[in-house]
């Protein structure tokens, strides 16, 4: 079952349209599809990066000052935390 998307209007410059064209083409896919890949890599690196920092902070007893973001499973139980 696929996840339900939301509808996202973007202004691109002409040479990325070139390149989702292309690669849309090369893959038999369309263009829409190839910018959600793209858009969810860039997501899945960020969350990483995020995630990387906040135990690097952690690590060397700083707080993160991001409020709402908070690690939900970082491998500490909540009741230790407490």
């Amino acid at each position: 079952m696929a996840l339900p998307l939301k509808n996202f209007r973007l202004g691109i410059t002409e040479a990325i349209d070139i390149w989702l064209d292309a690669v849309a083409s090369a893959n038999a896919a369309d263009k829409a599809a190839i910018a959600r890949d793209v858009l969810q890599e860039w997501a899945n690196r960020k969350a990483h990066e995020h995630k990387v920092a906040w135990r690097r902070m952690r690590a060397n007893g700083l707080q993160a000052e991001l409020p709402g973001f908070e690690m939900e499973d970082d491998g500490a139980s909540r009741k230790r935390r407490r």
